[in-house]
């Protein structure tokens, strides 16, 4: 794969034919303009590359992704939170509408966007001892429409509740209701994840990219339909 040295805030590997991209930006794992950007853009090349069958999305440390820093929505001016609102987006969207096949292994926190960020994969496979969930009401803060679509993608009618809740669930709960599919313990996260991107990446590669394409339409269709004056964090 060409271009992956450019990339200074998330860390890009290989397994096989099984792309990994580390989320690496600082303790917490925190979704900034530039982490967002270069997310997107990874996700572009794996598109891109043939020898790529499928994509793992984990993070470096005790945390997945502790989402957006909130500070920098609530205390910067308009333009600053709609440059970041932007880069969440498009991050969000080229994972969501990936061809290939896409896997988070979350292996600690997935909290607020790091939440969704994770529901924008196909598949999700949490550490035992991890936590994850929306929890942007605490801190009084709303859903753009495309992460509120993600979580209804994810977990149907419970995602309203999630995110009423605002609370962070366990690997028990949060596979109880859709939000994960399978919970391991954490020493076997990595190769689970990657055999869960192995398997989704040996079928058809044509049909699988048509599959998510259909399936996904309707909730791509509120978002570009979509003309409120809203806008919100994650």
């Amino acid at each position: 794969m060409t271009g992956t040295g450019t990339f200074r805030r998330i860390k890009t590997s290989r397994v096989g034919d099984v792309a990994v991209l580390t989320l690496a930006s600082d303790k917490v794992n925190a979704l900034d303009t530039e982490v967002l950007a270069e997310i997107a853009a990874f996700v572009d090349l794996c598109g891109q590359d043939s020898e790529v069958k499928a994509l793992v999305m984990t993070g470096e440390g005790p945390v997945f992704s502790a989402g957006l820093n909130v500070s920098e929505v609530l205390d910067n001016e308009k333009s600053h939170t709609d440059v970041l609102l932007d880069a969440l987006n498009l991050a969000l969207t080229r994972l969501f509408r990936c061809p290939k096949p896409t896997v988070a292994a979350i292996n600690g926190s997935a909290i607020a966007g790091g939440c969704v960020l994770a529901c924008a994969c196909d598949k999700r496979i949490m550490a035992d001892e991890a936590r994850i969930g929306v929890t942007e009401l605490r801190v009084g803060v709303s859903f753009p429409l495309l992460a509120v679509e993600l979580l209804k993608h994810a977990c149907g009618e419970r995602a309203e509740q999630l995110m009423l809740d605002a609370s962070l669930l366990d690997a028990g709960e949060a596979c109880r209701c859709g939000l994960v599919h399978q919970s391991v313990p954490l020493p076997e996260l990595h190769s689970a994840a990657v055999s869960a991107a192995e398997r989704l990446g040996s079928l058809d590669v044509r049909a699988y990219a048509l599959a998510k394409e259909s399936s996904r339409r309707a909730a791509l269709r509120a978002v570009e339909e979509d003309d409120g004056p809203e806008r919100g964090s994650s």
